[in-house]
């Protein structure tokens, strides 16, 4: 469990938000900010967080709003009057705070999934603000062609028949389990206003808006190669090659074959996450 429980209210629409902060034994050398995916929460990143601290890593990571302890108006899935666009707002408050409790301290930020889809709308004009960046369990988001409807396969298809409808998630049945039994977890009905979940395709896409990342940021991707959600990997090259193209000049990839969505629970998750910690390690030493 964290070592502090803490609400915060956000500054767009004043929505309370449930954070949690994980602390190292010894002074910290660094600060993570982790912003966890949809349809669960960020007391499930504690087994992460705790590695994390046995790093010299501090932890810091809040519910987002519609989620864990941070309901909307209408409970879980609810984003509130602020929408998306608040959940960015959200994430970027939440580092500004990191910074504030420890000015000295590089800030890094970890996101998951929908999480990570936050950190890509964050990025362009946030970069300045942190030291590294990872993206967990991502893809490039892609704009539906003239006269197409966007459509949405179902992410465990690939793994039907299966044992259960999440199945997509993680090979350990365990994990699984764990997650369906969550009460906090797996909620499939949304309300976002004003717009649809995970932002704007043609602005996380659009080349002016990428070429504000600061070319120096050090990024990581990291993701199995049977995750749904980056299609075998198709979306995050794309991804890797907008960046590049827009002058980000290093991008690392932590690609494990057989791999689902949430490499931090895949039954190889302490060699992922000690891959992650190694290459924290070697960039803020640089």
């Amino acid at each position: 469990m964290p070592d502090e429980s803490f609400r915060v209210r956000s500054r767009v629409d004043f929505t309370p938000l449930q954070a949690y902060r994980w602390r190292p034994g010894v002074e910290p050398h660094a600060v993570m900010v982790v912003a966890h995916g949809a349809a669960e929460h960020a007391l499930r990143y504690d087994r992460f967080a705790r590695a994390l601290n046995q790093a010299g890593i501090e932890v810091l990571a809040m519910d987002h709003r519609g989620h864990g302890q941070s309901p909307g108006p209408d409970g879980l899935g609810d984003f509130g009057a602020g929408g998306w666009d608040g959940l960015v707002a959200d994430l970027g408050q939440f580092i500004d705070s990191a910074h504030e409790s420890h000015p000295e301290l590089p800030v890094v930020v970890f996101g998951h999934s929908m999480g990570a889809a936050a950190v890509q709308q964050y990025a362009p004009d946030g970069s300045q603000a942190i030291a590294a960046l990872i993206l967990s369990g991502s893809s490039a988001r892609e704009l539906p062609r003239e006269g197409e409807r966007p459509s949405r396969v179902p992410p465990n298809k690939p793994f039907e028949p299966g044992r259960t409808p999440y199945d997509w998630l993680s090979r350990d049945p365990e994990e699984v389990d764990k997650y369906i039994a969550d009460p906090l977890c797996g909620f499939g009905s949304w309300r976002v206003r004003p717009r649809g979940m995970m932002g704007d395709p043609a602005r996380l896409s659009d080349p002016e808006m990428l070429r504000r990342i600061r070319p120096d940021l050090p990024c990581l991707f990291v993701a199995g190669d049977e995750d749904p959600v980056n299609q075998q990997l198709q979306g995050l090259r794309l991804l890797e090659q907008r960046w590049r193209a827009a002058g980000v000049q290093r991008i690392d990839t932590l690609y494990y074959p057989g791999g689902r969505h949430e490499m931090l629970n895949e039954v190889n998750r302490d060699q992922v996450t000690s891959d992650i910690v190694g290459w924290l390690r070697r960039v803020l030493e640089a």
